[in-house]
């Protein structure tokens, strides 16, 4: 049984550490193209600065409901969230 969860881990590791480039370049991710350069530049800085999990889920939250009020305002529809990058860090080891 462990080295069937070890396994899991592993890929999903994996596919998260795929994932997370696309973040740390500051293009590509769910909203951007409703951000400066300097506001993607800061998001992902602050993402990375990012100590433990619940932190990073207030400030998704906070970050989302801005995302929500620009794509409103701008008649925008964003995509689907593709996934969390709270949960990437904290599979990654990046927060605890």
């Amino acid at each position: 049984m462990f080295r069937i969860v070890s396994a899991v881990l592993l890929l999903v590791a994996a596919h998260a550490a795929q994932a997370f480039p696309t973040y740390a370049s500051g293009n590509g991710f769910r909203g951007a193209d409703l951000m400066t350069p300097e506001e993607r530049k800061e998001h992902v800085a602050k993402l990375q600065a990012m100590q433990t999990y619940p932190q990073c889920e207030a400030y998704m939250a906070a970050h989302e409901e801005v995302l929500q009020q620009r794509a409103k305002a701008q008649n925008v529809v964003l995509p689907p969230k593709g996934g969390n990058p709270c949960t990437v860090m904290r599979v990654l080891g990046r927060i605890r």
